[in-house]
């Protein structure tokens, strides 16, 4: 059956208690290091603006902070009312009120910010669950600044001797822990976005017809995790990366 936006919504609202947890578990903490490595990329601008799109609870905008504190505005933006809470929560714990990020219930299809005023954009494992890919990814382009950077942190299924293990932990092992300590439902959803999603090749193609090429890459989990770095350009200067 297909998802719509409202199911993916409950969904994430459902499993918010507990999903800081299960990220750990699930990745062995691995997660933590993901998202170090996407902070790592985010441009230095003095005075820049930076918005994490599938916010969740707000894990890579405590990174991207430690790392960026030179950015003056942070928005977090997430279609869960429950994670925007869990969000601001934490956020309102780890930094001085100066620093506190904007939060925002809206859609990756449809963000609330003028044209070309984002300097970096990131949706981390949240690309998957957006019911129109492409729309999303017109959105991101239309809000950032030209030469804008676009991180994209996802989940891809592995090709080699690896993909086997691979689809064996996310269609048996990973729902079963899942359901211990949250909806089951939910986490047998996340290997059949896993498998039905683009494969690198294919993102990084739709990526460039879309004026944002991935210029680099780095891969985790032999492949099966990858942070994507995209930079907004014009078509006559966009160049292709899918290796």
């Amino acid at each position: 059956m297909s998802q719509t936006e409202t199911d993916i919504q409950n969904m994430f609202d459902t499993i918010a208690p507990s999903y800081d947890f299960l990220n750990r578990l699930l990745s062995l903490r691995q997660d933590v290091r993901w998202r170090r490595a996407l902070a790592h990329q985010i441009p230095f601008r003095i005075g820049g603006t930076y918005v994490d799109v599938a916010t969740g609870t707000g894990d890579v905008l405590v990174a991207a902070q430690n790392q960026h504190p030179e950015y003056a505005s942070w928005v977090g933006v997430d279609i869960s009312d429950n994670m925007l809470t869990l969000a601001k929560k934490k956020l309102g714990e780890t930094l001085h009120p100066s620093a506190a990020p904007t939060f925002i219930q809206a859609s990756a299809e449809k963000l609330p910010f003028p044209n070309e005023t984002v300097d970096c954009l990131s949706i981390s494992f949240g690309l998957r669950n957006v019911i129109d890919k492409e729309k999303a990814l017109q959105e991101f382009l239309r809000v950032l600044k030209p030469e804008g950077t676009l991180l994209i942190l996802e989940f891809f299924t592995p090709t080699g001797v690896l993909s086997r293990f691979f689809e064996f932990y996310f269609h048996h092992i990973l729902p079963r822990i899942g359901g211990l300590f949250s909806d089951a439902k939910a986490y047998q959803y996340l290997p059949t976005s896993v498998m039905s999603f683009y494969s690198h090749a294919a993102l990084c193609g739709l990526l460039h017809t879309h004026h944002l090429p991935v210029i680099t890459q780095k891969r985790f989990l032999f492949g099966g995790c990858r942070l994507l770095v995209s930079k907004k350009m014009a078509p006559s200067t966009s160049p292709l990366v899918v290796t």
